[in-house]
């Protein structure tokens, strides 16, 4: 079994993961990797520039994989491997408007009753300017939420839409696009705060969060934006530079994540797949 080496970021997010493409597919590295990231919810591996095959097969071997249903208009191996390409260049990415709403805040999966387990993001082409990718440690922001707070928000349920996040970029959206958003992502009724399996809490809030059940809705949006304040402050966050190649996966549960603003010049291709979970939100 090829041993592993990992680095730990920072005391609240992330850990490098040193291993060469050549290795990464051999036996037990996925379980060593499976429990970094339960444990650091963020593996970056710099500049590993892995085959789109290497990735999906990786990320097979972290749990099945669910295919992306947008993908570009021309079948290219990645669309037939189902890898999702992230980009504002419109020859690749299908729905523009679902890519520039990832620079907000935002747990994956919010509208499903199992969100995904985990992201695998591959640097294709880096960014020439921008184009960063910010995540927040979930686990540790509910944790050091004062005590009154926690008992404020203990019972509350959160509605979730695709709307609510893309209503924050596109401000006069068409009547087929709302039609899209309600049909991808309709208004789903989740907890606010997710007790897991696992012994840890998060928050299920971010973009996606559009008002709080049984709450006057502009009281409940203050509250939401106040959480979302707090579980990104710095001490809770890791910001990824992306080089050519690098690889990141996050533990989608435990945190939420964006991308800084870039423009469809920065270049900037990002392919992804998605590794599916197994806990629906209680």
């Amino acid at each position: 079994m090829s041993d592993v080496q990992i680095e730990k970021i920072s005391p609240d997010m992330g850990a490098r993961v040193l291993v060469s493409a050549s290795h990464l597919l051999d036996e037990g590295v996925a379980e060593q990797c499976l429990a970094a990231l339960n444990e650091y919810g963020v593996l970056v591996f710099p500049e590993i520039n892995l085959s789109d095959a290497d990735q999906v097969e990786f990320s097979n071997r972290l749990g099945p994989t669910k295919a992306s249903k947008f993908t570009g208009e021309k079948k290219d191996e990645a669309d037939k491997l189902g890898i999702y390409p992230v980009t504002l260049d419109p020859t690749k990415a299908k729905f523009l408007d679902y890519v520039h709403s990832n620079e907000h805040w935002h747990m994956d999966g919010t509208t499903y009753e199992v969100p995904p387990k985990a992201t695998n993001l591959k640097c294709v082409v880096p960014p020439s300017s921008g184009g960063d990718t910010e995540f927040c440690n979930l686990y540790a922001a509910y944790e050091a939420l004062p005590a009154e707070m926690k008992a404020k928000i203990e019972n509350l349920r959160v509605v979730h839409c695709a709307a609510a996040a893309n209503l924050r970029y596109f401000k006069n959206p068409t009547v087929i696009d709302l039609q899209r958003w309600l049909r991808d992502g309709p208004p789903t009724e989740q907890p606010l705060v997710w007790k897991q399996s696992n012994g840890h809490t998060s928050l299920v809030i971010g973009s996606t969060a559009d008002h709080i059940v049984g709450m006057d809705v502009e009281e409940g949006r203050a509250l939401l934006a106040e959480l979302l304040e707090w579980c990104t402050q710095p001490q809770f966050c890791y910001r990824h530079h992306w080089s050519k190649g690098d690889m990141v996966i996050f533990h989608n549960p435990g945190v939420l994540h964006r991308a800084h603003r870039y423009t469809v010049d920065s270049g900037r291709l990002m392919h992804r797949t998605t590794i599916m979970g197994t806990e629906a939100f209680a």
